[in-house]
Order: structure tokens, then sequence, then C-alpha cells
């Protein structure tokens, strides 16, 4: 699997794979923006085109091609090894039984995608094409949706297939496209139960395919005709469909999405189609369903802020409140539309006046002054018992909010309007808060500020303590050019057990065994050693580069290796120090008196290191930071 993990790298560009998921912009000889693994504002997140590698310097997590699809897809390895070998065009031997098994598990969802595409064109064919379409198209026409529009995002129609059901299956088996028994593998079909005859899923609807970012398509909604129950079908959970996961219309609104800086989430296909007619084109739907976690880091690889825009009933108002706590806690900004009084949903308001709904959009409030003016509702300047019911709404709106300082700005809003002390508002939310976590109630006087969002959190590494600017360097020499690490130990003598750090030494082992020309897989290393080689991938080191007559590669080398020394030197040192005074004081004098003598052999040898450690002109080589 080395060979095709080397391969499927060597053909397969970084940055471009990357830039699939996050939005990405020059930054010098790299290229960066917004982490998609935590939070941020300000871009912390790394990818080096040269090195192919990426490093995160808010969370600290960093890897190659390979770990950044085991992260962004939840997969293994394997999973991710062969999602960018299909990309690649590169062909994975399995040997070992899991190997087979996932796949086969690929096979079949291909095999699933493949179906979907076929029956998506069928679709879309008897809906344009064919007698049997004029249902679906006469619902297109009520609904005011142009040919254009409605082709633009591959809508169709299932026809109702007679009285056996089964017009999809037929036309799939007729062209040897598919068995019934696949098709239901692909949620197309109801397989045959007792004997009887498969029948096709979707039967007399307008049908609206699912697709990933990329236009596979995953799945499809069926809209039934007149009061047909039940009024919206999806496909079922398929080895390419997780209903949770997918959002229609993110292949048409992706690059429009990162244009626009935002997204725009509603509830149905028409609202989609609408919002499209309208010039909203980065809309998307949560085909109806409540908007889930997996959902918005899904809009969170291309935007950091959400623009909800559901029904205006009460239920579309619940669902967007419910929708910012998922956002949240994702680290997103969120805005709510709120559509004009008696407007049904935005498939109505573009029908009345498409330039009312995109002023609708843009005039979105954030999500707290909304949610806050909503529990406020008409207490203000009320009676004491209005305004001690608004209280309680508003209170319990204030503790859902995660950040302490936006949370203590709507403090004092929500306290001026109802005419109440912040101080006291502030006590109840705490108190909420502390009732909601279960954890007892804490007075605090005080909050200290929080940090700097841009200020990083220590790297996790192995050893309990970050690696010395010397290990540093060493260990960029070695990640960065691993064929130097036998010229380190051949030439300039130094030994793996001399490196004080344990993941900077087994870094250097690593590079020896490298085969001659090689790159340095980071697959293999523990994760806090592979985080920390991603890192040190992405450092500058401006001494590997020889100029001409002078060899300032061997000087820094040179000198690497006698400050790790020096610094293992100082650590030994130190630790016998130790283990002396303990002896001393436990009257170990054998003991003590052996410790004594190997601590003054020990810091002859350094005396002696330092003294041949000038140049011949007798000036220090300092050319490591």
């Amino acid at each position: 699997m080395a060979d095709a993990a080397a391969e499927v790298k060597a053909r397969l560009d970084i940055v471009e794979v990357i830039g699939g998921y996050v939005r990405l912009a020059r930054s010098g000889r790299d290229h960066k923006g917004l982490c998609p693994f935590h939070s941020e504002r300000t871009p912390s997140f790394s990818v080096s085109q040269e090195k192919q590698a990426w490093y995160c310097f808010g969370c600290q997590e960093g890897g190659d091609v390979l770990t950044f699809v085991e992260k962004i897809e939840h997969v293994d390895f394997m999973g991710a090894l062969e999602m960018l070998a299909e990309r690649a065009g590169v062909e994975i031997e399995r040997s070992h039984p899991g190997d087979r098994q996932r796949g086969q598990a690929r096979r079949r969802r291909a095999r699933v995608l493949e179906l979907n595409v076929r029956a998506q064109a069928y679709y879309e064919h008897i809906l344009w094409s064919a007698p049997a379409g004029a249902p679906g198209r006469a619902l297109l026409d009520d609904r005011r949706v142009s040919e254009s529009t409605a082709r633009d995002y591959g809508v169709g129609f299932a026809p109702a297939g007679g009285t056996s059901g089964d017009a999809l299956l037929r036309y799939l088996g007729a062209r040897g496209l598919g068995t019934a028994a696949e098709a239901a593998d692909a949620g197309l079909a109801h397989a045959s139960d007792r004997g009887g005859q498969a029948r096709d899923r979707f039967r007399n609807r307008l049908v609206f395919p699912i697709r990933d970012e990329r236009g596979d398509v995953l799945g499809f909604g069926g809209r039934a005709l007149g009061d047909a129950v039940p009024k919206y079908l999806n496909s079922p959970a398929t080895s390419a469909y997780d209903k949770s996961l997918a959002l229609f219309g993110i292949d048409r609104a992706r690059t429009v999405i990162e244009a626009a800086g935002c997204a725009v989430v509603v509830e149905g296909y028409f609202d989609v189609l609408a919002a499209a007619a309208a010039g909203v084109g980065h809309a998307v739907a949560s085909s109806g369903t409540a908007l889930t976690t997996g959902q918005v880091r899904l809009l969170a690889r291309w935007t950091r802020c959400v623009v909800l825009c559901f029904d205006g009933d009460d239920a579309g108002v619940a669902a967007s409140s419910r929708a910012v706590d998922v956002i949240a806690a994702e680290g997103l900004d969120a805005r709510i539309c709120v559509l004009p009084p008696g407007c049904k949903d935005p498939d109505e308001l573009v029908r009345s006046d498409p330039a009312a709904f995109a002023a609708c959009v843009a005039a979105a409030q954030p999500e707290w002054r909304v949610l806050l003016d909503r529990a406020i509702g008409d207490a203000e300047s009320g009676s004491v018992e209005a305004r001690r019911a608004g209280a309680e709404r508003a209170v319990a709106t204030l503790a859902r909010i995660p950040e302490a300082t936006v949370r203590d700005l709507y403090v004092q809003q929500a306290a001026s309007r109802l005419e109440l002390a912040a101080a006291a508002v502030s006590a109840d939310v705490e108190k909420l808060r502390g009732e909601r976590r279960g954890a007892p109630l804490r007075v605090v006087v005080a909050r200290p500020a929080a940090p700097p969002e841009t200020a990083a959190a220590a790297p996790e590494v192995a050893g309990g303590r970050q690696p010395t600017p010397s290990e540093e360097y060493l260990g960029s020499v070695v990640v960065q050019r691993p064929g130097l690490a036998a010229r380190l130990l051949e030439e300039h003598g130094l030994r793996p057990d001399e490196v004080a750090h344990p993941s900077v030494r087994h870094l250097l082992e690593v590079a020896l065994d490298v085969p001659p020309g090689a790159e340095l897989s980071l697959h293999g290393l523990a994760a806090p050693e592979q985080r920390l080689a991603a890192r040190l991938l992405l450092r500058p080191v401006p001494e590997l580069r020889d100029e001409a007559g002078t060899d300032h590669l061997a000087r820094a080398l040179a000198d690497c290796v006698g400050r790790v020394r020096e610094e293992a030197l100082r650590n030994a040192l130190a630790t016998l120090k130790r283990e002396l005074q303990m002896a001393r004081d436990d009257g170990r004098t054998d003991l003590a008196q052996r410790l004594a003598a190997r601590l003054h052999e020990l810091a002859s040898e350094g005396f002696r290191a330092r003294e041949g450690g000038a140049t011949e002109d007798g000036q220090a080589v300092t050319t490591v930071p």
C-alpha cells in the first residue's frame, strides 16, 4: 500500500484536493484558509504546494493529502487512499480481507451512484420529452418554475408505471443497466416480497436529484401530485445517501456561496428553485428536515456564515431557532431571514415579488438579535407581569449564546429594553446555564479576557515539552530532506540517542530508513509525531540551500549537531546533579561517589567539545537560529 499511496500523492496536487473543501488563497509560497477542523475567524490553516503538506497553526492538526481526506471525510487510511486513488486513476491491489471488504463497499457505492445517474437521466427525459411527463410540467408551470431553472437542477418526473408500477425497473432491465435487486439497493425500488413483483419507489412524482458537491447523484426527493400522501418522499439510506449529510442544490450553490461569503438555507426543493430564479444562487435546502451538524459542517467548507430562511409558520420559526444552536455549536455565524407577514415560504414570496425575496435575504439580521426580539415580543414597556414573562423568555434565549462576550452584549440590551438591572439578568442567565450543564452555580465576580483567537495553543507533542530550536531545525532537516539523516550520522557523528526529544529522535530514525530520493511518509507515525512532522515541513529552512563556493549546508548541519549535543549534555548534567543530591541526602555514599565521577567526566567532555567547536579562524559557527 505504500507504493500505491506514493503513486496517488505523486499524481494529485494537494492544493487542488484541499481546495475542493476549503477556500484557499495564495500567501507567499503557500496557500492559506480557514481551518475546517476548528472554529476560527483569522486563517491559520496553511497548505504547501511545494512540500505537499498542510498544517493548522490554530489547532495543530497537520499531515499530507491522505491525512486531510481521512479527517474531512471521516474515513480510515484505506478509505482515504481508495477515494484519492479513484480520483488519480490508480488501481489498488487488495490482499487483506479488510481491504477486500472496503473495496466491495466502495464498488457497491459506485454502483448505486451509477444507477442514480441512469435514473436521473430517465426521469428528466420523461419530464420534458414524454407524454407521461405532462403532469410534472403542469406542476412546474403552476409553481412558475422555468424549464431552464428546472433543467439546471436536473428535475425530472417519475411516471406511474401502469398497474405494475415498475416503469423505471423495466427501463433499466431492458437496457441491461441494472437488476431489480440493484435498484432496490440504490433505493430506487421496493424489493419483491413473498414472491410479489418489485416496484419503483418513485411513482407519479416530480423528482429532484440530491447531489453532492461534486455533482454525484446520491438520492432523490419526490413531490407527489395533488393531495397524494406522503407529500414528499425521499430516498432511503443507502451506501451513497445519508439524509443528514446531504443538501439539495449544493453542487450548484458552492461556488456562489464562496463568492457571496454566506450560504442561504431553505426548507424545500421549490424554495431553492425559486431562490435561483430570484438571483439568489447560494441557496440550498435541508430537504424538510431539521438542519443537522453534518449539513453545517458541509457548508463550513466554503463559508463561515449561514442565513436561515425557513417557512414563516410556527414550525419554520421553531426550526430556525433549533438550527441556530447547531450552527453555533460548530462556531459559524448565523443570520435569520424574516419573511413578510402572511408569507408562507420563500417560493411564495418569489412568485409574488422576486426582488423582495433577494432584499429579505440581504436584510437578514444576526441570529441572537432575531431570537431575542421574538422572546421579548410586546413585553417591552408593558406591565410588570408582561415584562416578567418577557424576561423569562429572554433569559432562556440568552443562556443559549455560547460566546461570553456576545452573551454579555445581548444581556445588556435585554435588560435595557425590559427596564431591568443588567446584573440581575446576567445572574439569572448564568444560573440557567449552570442548571443546563448540571454544574453547581458559581458566582462570577470577574471574567478574565479570553485569549485572542489567533493565539495558538501549544502543539501536542510526545515527550511532554516542545522541541528546542536546535531540535526543531534538526527535525526540519530530516523531514524535508530525509537523505541528509545518514549524512548527519556518518559525517557529523550524531547518534540518535543524543537527540533528547523523543519525537524528533523518532523522525531521525524514520528518515534513516527512507530510500534514496524518496520522501518521508507521514503515515505510520504516531498522531503527535505526524502533526509535528507536518509543521516542520512548512518551516522555512534556508540553510538547506548550498551556495556556490561555500558549503553552507555542511556548516549548518555541523552547528546543529553541536547544539543538539550541547543540549543533550546539559540535560544529562542536570539529571546527574539531581540524582547526586538525592544520593547524598539518602546517605548512599558509594552511589554518590560514582555519580560525582560521572558528573565530572561529562563536564570534561562538554568542555572539550566546546573547545573543539570553533572554526579555524576562531569564530564559532552560529547559523542555526
